[in-house]
């Protein structure tokens, strides 16, 4: 399996080469912690879900985005935009976020702000909605479709 290899050959900051289960300090020796079996998966999992505004402003509520060693793991988990790396993950902005929350102290701040979050999510879905057009392209029945998801609730989304 590709993924396997992929855990096998990788190279991430602070994991000695010898024991990929034993976190190094930083002076570089490895300290008592052990880190799980399935680290790769379950980093890759916690990157994606930084994608979403809602998981972003929780993190922000609860203090986490105030936490030196929480921004410290962030800024570690940015090997991800490393080309060995980025092929796994399936939401891009979650990239872009990771950026974000690591070095824009603003950012962070106005994420526990709840219409922030909205405005964050609404700035994603015009991303993915621009993208969507220029890679598909919008015809007529498109434009339809849209204007009636546009359209109030109680109307039908389906085109006649």
């Amino acid at each position: 399996m590709e993924l396997d290899s992929a855990m096998e050959t990788e190279k991430r900051p602070r994991v000695s080469e010898g024991a990929s289960n034993e976190a190094m300090d930083t002076n570089g020796s490895a300290s008592d912690i052990d880190l799980p079996k399935k680290r790769f998966e379950m980093e890759l999992e916690f990157l994606q879900m930084l994608a979403s505004p809602a998981y972003l402003h929780f993190l922000a509520v609860n203090e986490y985005l105030n936490d030196e060693n929480f921004i410290e793991f962030l800024e570690y988990l940015s090997y991800w935009k490393r080309p060995e790396y980025v092929k796994y993950i399936t939401y891009p902005h979650a990239l872009f976020f990771l950026d974000q929350l690591t070095y824009n102290e603003r950012f962070r701040r106005e994420l526990k702000q709840v219409p922030f979050r909205d405005f964050v999510h609404q700035q994603q879905f015009e991303s993915w909605r621009y993208r969507c057009a220029q890679l598909y392209g919008l015809g007529s029945k498109e434009k339809d479709i849209n204007a009636q998801l546009e359209g109030s609730l109680g109307e039908s989304v389906h085109p006649s």
